[in-house]
């Protein structure tokens, strides 16, 4: 016998299926292509780049391709303490994916008869709860986002990790204006999701976590999709008391067999991931509330296509399309996905303190494409451009197109020139400073030639540039810094910009201090074009 150590133990199953037969060498081109490559990488090649770019501990993915789940994988360390994995069964808060949730359990009721989407809510909930020039804000108006109401979350003397009442997360901003008249703009606020789960709960009778528990994780079969508020009844050995922690019941309880496990969430800190501190049921409630794993997400999202979940077709269209506003304003988003231009595709996004997570689908009959990424390291705001390329792995046409290999491109739903004005008002409210504006479709035009619609800004903060060509003088040459948008042959917009990190590698640039400002710029231009894409 030979002495096996648990700490070490590795065991890998092979399952080889027609080994004489001719290798195809298919690559992301449909269904059943093995060669899973978005131009050279793996799949698992994207998500490791992407984790050290970011330095996050663990991550989870899961690929649909309608009706099955054909990959779900956990890369890294749930726990950097405890050293527990990142794997299959791992469970992560799911942040503001929970409204898709909240949002199918509003539409359920609805179709139970036990509310009406165009009811204000002082039909539903009493001045106990919300102030009286409230009380004609309509369910609708909360689930489209366009209620005006201010975002709770984002109050001076909010705390995620503080226990509160309704009344006390309505106090924290009852006092303030309206954002504007509802139904005439969209902006998200954790306030509307947060209070269709006190209509939820209102009209059903029932907790929040029990109506949802009952009629989309039962009926779906769901068996790692829990709330903040029973996670810790969940049965593993987190708690085992070992020190140094060590896994061992499982020799004898074959429930812990690849156990489900919460991933522990992180904070960066100068560039250090911190300990975040744990996340309050009653702050995240049914806007972020939800924790599950990658692949219960990916079953509850097969689950959204057909009449399981939300029965009437009708109330699907609406979900699941741009939403129409009272004023005729047609907005990409709705329920908490957004719709970035790609027929069929919609996403969503969830970041609370400590974890991100990203889901997509590709709902059109020739794709059915979704991808599921759950991160335990707060705040990074590019899951979608790692989704897509993901997506990319497993058809080409998904894939954003290809650019040079420092800058980083996404989808926007708008035309080029309103994508680069929305860009350019941010920089400008910022105090960034634009230094020039090229259209190099007009261009094009005014010498007798043709050009998709192109344009490009040239970006850049003075005090910072300087810092970078003073490290590394050649960098003059890419600097200030650029973004484009333009259009392709079918029509859609991409915005690209300079990932200012990858570009410094191209330059051998490794000086500590200017990786610090470098970073700074990385983070702050995807935020700004982030923005500038976003439905609001």
């Amino acid at each position: 016998m030979f002495p096996i150590s648990l700490n070490r133990l590795v065991i890998v199953t092979l399952g080889l299926i027609g080994t004489m037969m001719p290798t195809l060498g298919f690559s992301g081109s449909g269904r059943g292509d093995f060669d899973t490559v978005y131009h050279g990488q793996s799949v698992d090649d994207l998500v490791i780049q992407f984790m050290k770019e970011h330095n996050i501990p663990g991550m989870s993915l899961a690929i649909v391709q309608a009706p099955y789940i054909t990959r779900v994988v956990g890369y890294g360390l749930a726990d950097t303490q405890t050293k527990r994995l990142a794997a299959t069964n791992t469970v992560f808060h799911i942040g503001q994916l929970t409204n898709a949730y909240t949002a199918v359990a509003i539409m359920q009721l609805k179709e139970d008869g036990k509310l009406q989407l165009d009811q204000g809510l002082g039909t539903y909930l009493s001045d106990d709860y919300i102030p009286k020039n409230w009380s004609t804000i309509t369910i609708r108006d909360l689930l489209t986002h366009s209620s005006g109401l201010p975002d709770y979350t984002e109050a001076s003397d909010f705390d995620f990790s503080k226990e509160y009442t309704p009344a006390q997360i309505v106090a924290l901003i009852k006092d303030k204006k309206l954002l504007f008249t509802p139904g005439t703009q969209t902006s998200n606020s954790a306030t509307d999701f947060f209070l269709l789960g006190l209509i939820i709960e209102k009209t059903s009778g029932m907790s929040y976590q029990d109506y949802v528990t009952k009629n989309q994780i039962e009926r779906v079969g769901l068996h790692h999709t829990f709330f903040i508020s029973n996670i810790n009844t969940v049965k593993n050995e987190v708690n085992n008391g070992t020190n140094p922690f060590k896994h061992s019941q499982f020799l004898k309880d074959p429930v812990l067999i690849n156990p489900t496990e919460p991933a522990s969430g992180y904070l960066d800190e100068n560039g250090t991931n911190v300990p975040a501190k744990p996340l309050s049921w009653t702050a995240t409630f049914s806007n972020s509330g939800l924790i599950a794993s990658a692949e219960d997400i990916s079953t509850w999202d097969i689950a959204l296509a057909g009449n399981i979940l939300v029965k009437d077709p009708k109330d699907r269209e609406f979900l699941y399309h741009p939403v129409t506003l009272k004023n005729g304003k047609v907005i990409p988003g709705n329920s908490g996905w957004f719709f970035p231009g790609h027929p069929g595709m919609m996403e969503i996004k969830g970041n609370v303190p400590g974890y991100s997570a990203f889901l997509s689908r590709f709902t059109a009959p020739t794709e059915l494409v979704c991808v599921t990424l759950l991160a335990n390291k707060g705040d990074i705001t590019d899951l979608d451009i790692l989704g897509r390329k993901v997506a990319g792995a497993f058809d080409t046409k998904l894939a954003a197109p290809m650019g040079a290999s420092w800058s980083d491109t996404i989808q926007s739903p708008y035309s080029v020139q309103e994508t680069l004005d929305r860009v350019e008002a941010i920089i400008k409210s910022q105090g960034g400073t634009v230094f020039a504006r090229i259209d190099h479709s007009g261009e094009a035009a005014k010498a007798g030639q043709k050009l998709q619609a192109t344009q490009v800004l040239i970006i850049g903060n003075p005090a910072k540039g300087t810092s970078i060509m003073n490290a590394k003088p050649a960098m003059a040459l890419d600097l200030p810094l650029r973004i484009m948008a333009t259009t392709d042959s079918d029509g859609q917009t991409w915005l690209s910009f300079t990932n200012p990190v990858v570009l410094a590698h191209a330059y051998d640039l490794h000086d500590p201090q200017a990786m610090v400002i470098l970073k700074q710029m990385e983070a702050a231009l995807n935020k700004v074009c982030q923005k500038a894409v976003s439905s609001h």
